[in-house]
C-alpha cells in the first residue's frame, strides 16, 4: 500500500503559514507569548540508503536489497506562555530499487504477501506529532510528550532510523533534578520505520496482541560517571532490565558495561518452540573500553550471552516483539548474530582521519559457543569510511560507505538460530553484505 500524497501541501502551507504568522504576531505585542514563533524551528533534510546483502543461512543462496530516497520535513515549535507547544514530523520515501527479500532490508514497504521485489513500495507519514510541555526551571525541570513520537533510549525502549525512524503512540515524560533524571513512557501503537501503516505490538507468533508497553528510567551523570537502569513490561509478554554504565577516567578513555535481561510472561510462555528466543529469561553481559586520540580511535568489547532454550540454541532478543524496537546499546548488535546461548564474542572498531572531517576504518565481530560436543565460530569484519564536514558548504552533509565480509553456519530457519546438521556437523554460511548513507540538512528557519 503506497498512502496518496494529497496531505503533502497542506502541510507545507501549514508550516510556512507559522513562519508568516511569527512575523505578524511580533508586532501585536501582548497577544501571544512571542517565544512560541520566535524559538520555532523548521528544518528540511534528504536521505538515501541502499542496503544489500547476500547470504544462504536458512535457505538457497539468496539476495536482499533495497533502496530508497527519503524527504522530511522537521518543525518544532516554541513554548506558549513558556508552557505548551507541538512537534510534528513529515516523511516522504521513494523506492529507487529493489531484489526479492527487500522487506528483511527494512526500507521499503512490503505491500503484498511472500518477498518478491514487486511487493516494494514507497510510503509517506506524519511520523512525529505530538504535544509538549515544559515546567520548572534550571534546577528542577519536568519536559514531556503526548501523541506520536520516536523514543531514542527511553527507558528499554528505543527507535532507529534507515529511511524513516520508528515512532509510537502514546506519553512520555522526563524529570531533572540537578544530575539525576527520571524518565517513564506509555506506548501501544507504532509505525515501523518501514512503513505508514499503524500497527499494534505482537508476539513473535503474530497470534497474540501486546496491549502497551510502560517503561521508567533513572539515570545519574557527572562529568566523569554515567549509571542507567531501565524497567519495562511489554503486557502480558516480556519483563525486561536494562543497566548501562560509562566512566570517563581521562579525557581519552571511556570505559564501560551493558546489562540486559529478559524475562517470560505467560503469553510469551503460550507460543511454540520454534517461535520463542529463549526458554524462561535471558540476560546479555558485556564490557567495552574506548581510547580517543585527535586522528584516531579504538573501541574493544567483550560479551556474554545466557539464552538458554531446550534441545536448541536460543539468543537474547533485542526487541520487544514485532513492531517494536529494544534498547540496546552493547557492540554485538546484529541480529540474533553474536547474542546466542552461551556465546562469547569480542568485538573491535578501529577509525582513523586519513584527512579532516574524514573517517577510515574497521568494525570486526568474532564470537565462538558449543552445540552438541561442536564449537562453532561466526565473525565478519567490515571496512567503513564517513565523510563529514564540520565547516564550509557541505557542514550538514554526511555519507557514511560501508562493505564486509561474514562467516556463520546454516539454521534451522529465519526465525530459529538453531545449527542445521548434516552428518552430525554444522555447515558454513558465508554472507556479504553492504550499505550507504547519504545525509544532508537544510535548515529553512
Amino acid at each position: 500500500m503506497t498512502t496518496k500524497l494529497k496531505y503533502l501541501p497542506l502541510a507545507l502551507l501549514s508550516l510556512l503559514s507559522c513562519s508568516v504568522l511569527a512575523n505578524d504576531v511580533s508586532s501585536s505585542a501582548g497577544m501571544f507569548d512571542n517565544h512560541f514563533f520566535n524559538d520555532s524551528k523548521l528544518d528540511f533534510s534528504t536521505r538515501n540508503h541502499w542496503k544489500y546483502l547476500k547470504e544462504n543461512a536458512s535457505q538457497p543462496k539468496e539476495v536482499h536489497s533495497a533502496w530508497g530516497q527519503a524527504f522530511t520535513l522537521n518543525y518544532k515549535s516554541g513554548y506558549l506562555f513558556d508552557t505548551l507547544g507541538f512537534d510534528v514530523t513529515y516523511d516522504n520515501v521513494i523506492k529507487l530499487g529493489a531484489s526479492d527479500y527487500f522487506a528483511t532490508r527494512n526500507l521499503l514497504y512490503n505491500d503484498g504477501k511472500g518477498y518478491s521485489k514487486h511487493n516494494a513500495h514507497g510510503f509517506n507519514k506524519f511520523t512525529q506529532r505530538y504535544i509538549k510541555i515544559k515546567l520548572g526551571n534550571d534546577n528542577i525541570k519536568f519536559n514531556g510528550k503526548v501523541g506520536w513520537q520516536s523514543l531514542k533510549d527511553l527507558g528499554i525502549i528505543s527507535s532507529s532510523q534507515h529511511l524513516t525512524r520508528n515512532s509510537y503512540l502514546g506519553y512520555s515524560g522526563i524529570f531533572n533534578v540537578d544530575k539525576l533524571a527520571f524518565s517513564f513512557a506509555r506506548i501501544n501503537s507504532a509505525f515501523p520505520r518501514e512503513s505508514a501503516q499503524k500497527l499494534h505490538f505482537m508476539s513473535n507468533d503474530r497470534k497474540s496482541v501486546i496491549d502497551h508497553i510502560s517503561t521508567a528510567e533513572i539515570a545519574y551523570q557527572d562529568s566523569t560517571t554515567k549509571i542507567d537502569y531501565s524497567y519495562g513490561v511489554a503486557k502480558d509478554y516480556l519483563r525486561r532490565h536494562a543497566i548501562e554504565l560509562t566512566y570517563k577516567p581521562t579525557n581519552k578513555l571511556t570505559l564501560g558495561s551493558q546489562l540486559y535481561g529478559s524475562y517470560a510472561l505467560k503469553n510469551y510462555d503460550a507460543m511454540s518452540k520454534s517461535k520463542k528466543e529463549f526458554e524462561d529469561h535471558a540476560w546479555h553481559y558485556a564490557a567495552d573500553a574506548q581510547w580517543k586520540e585527535d586522528d584516531w580511535n579504538v573501541k574493544l568489547g567483550l560479551a556474554y550471552t545466557d539464552a538458554n532454550k531446550h534441545n536448541a540454541i536460543g539468543f537474547y532478543g533485542r526487541h520487544l516483539g514485532k513492531n517494536t524496537r529494544g534498547r540496546f546499546n552493547g557492540l554485538a548488535a546484529a541480529g540474533a548474530d553474536y547474542m546466542r546461548d552461551g556465546e562469547l564474542v569480542l568485538s573491535a572498531v578501529l577509525g582513523y582521519d586519513f584527512v579532516q572531517d574524514n573517517t577510515t576504518g574497521l568494525y570486526m565481530n568474532y564470537g565462538r559457543f558449543n552445540y552438541k560436543h561442536q564449537t562453532l565460530k561466526n565473525g565478519e569484519i567490515n571496512v567503513f569510511n564517513i565523510f563529514k564536514p564540520t565547516s564550509g558548504t557541505f557542514k550538514n552533509l554526511s555519507i557514511l560507505a560501508k562493505a564486509g565480509y561474514g562467516w556463520s553456519y546454516k539454521t534451522i530457519s529465519s526465525s530459529d538460530v538453531t545449527p542445521k546438521l548434516r552428518d552430525g556437523k554444522a555447515q558454513r554460511s558465508p554472507t556479504l553484505s553492504a550499505e550507504t548513507v547519504i545525509d544532508y540538512r537544510f535548515n529553512l528557519f
